[in-house]
């Protein structure tokens, strides 16, 4: 089979969608580390941190999330993030690695997420500052916050050797994905995998969030006929995301999950079965 029909491309997405969009496939997601926090305030920047160290395998992931809550001492009883000075966050720090990026990176965007906090409340309430309720996507209010996040840092001088790679925005054209990931965990209601934290606000609803499109994504979503771009980017995610909305306008993010794990899990078998070309 060549093609998928589009009859045949909502039905497979679908139940794609009742078989894996299962809190039981936590387990390889980084999600798992932050639901475990969900009576602290410290929630919102343990989840910043899982979604912005969401590269390369998930073992490493979830291992790097549990050293930086381990090296910080965070726990679900209380929220201590807000309290460290800038020295303290260097000590306790040191010597921390995720992948490219070191104890000084970390530190860089926790002082950001301080900042956040310390100015605007929360890092919700600091993305809505920049963020159009009226506008087809959040893409305003994600290029404001990064906008500002960069501003920050060259005022304060906070610095990392590979801090730059943590603030990507949608005005660079890539994908965003760790920010649009940590956008739909964050606004999509809590059905069990996503977070619900910042549910329930008129100014931020499910059909403005875009599909976090990584390398694995864009192929499936290329299999599956939700975009013909021949490179994954910002456009791509915007091609993937109108294409889900024919299937569910108000909520077309629900099916990043499932799919994601239908990659993990099932794609080879189903294309063996030439249910998918």
């Amino acid at each position: 089979m060549s093609r998928i029909t589009l009859g045949a491309q909502r039905e497979l997405i679908e139940t794609l969608y009742v078989k894996f969009h299962d809190p039981k496939f936590l387990e390889w997601d980084p999600l798992s580390v932050v639901r475990s926090f969900a009576s602290s305030r410290d929630q919102e920047y343990i989840a910043l941190i899982s979604a912005l160290f969401a590269f390369g395998g998930v073992k490493q992931i979830i291992a790097s999330v549990r050293r930086a809550i381990g090296l910080l001492e965070l726990d679900p009883a209380s929220g201590k993030i807000q309290n460290y000075p800038a020295v303290e966050l260097g000590y306790r720090l040191e010597g921390f690695r995720h992948r490219i990026y070191t104890g000084q990176d970390l530190i860089a965007l926790t002082r950001l997420y301080q900042r956040s906090v310390q100015v605007h409340g929360s890092l919700k309430e600091h993305f809505l500052v920049h963020h159009d309720p009226g506008a087809e996507t959040i893409e305003r209010g994600l290029t404001g916050l990064i906008s500002e996040y960069k501003k920050w840092a060259e005022a304060l001088e906070i610095k990392g050797p590979h801090f730059k790679h943590m603030l990507n925005s949608p005005e660079d054209g890539s994908t965003c994905k760790r920010w649009l990931m940590l956008l739909k965990w964050l606004i999509r209601r809590d059905d069990g995998i996503d977070l619900g934290l910042w549910s329930g606000s008129a100014a931020l609803r499910p059909d403005q969030l875009l599909i976090p499109l990584d390398t694995h994504l864009f192929k499936i979503s290329r299999k599956l006929r939700l975009t013909r771009m021949k490179t994954a980017n910002w456009k791509a995610a915007r091609e993937v995301t109108l294409n889900l909305k024919r299937i569910d306008p108000n909520d077309p993010t629900r099916f990043d999950f499932s799919l994601c794990r239908y990659g993990m899990f099932d794609y080879r078998n189903l294309h063996e079965k030439k249910l998918i070309p």
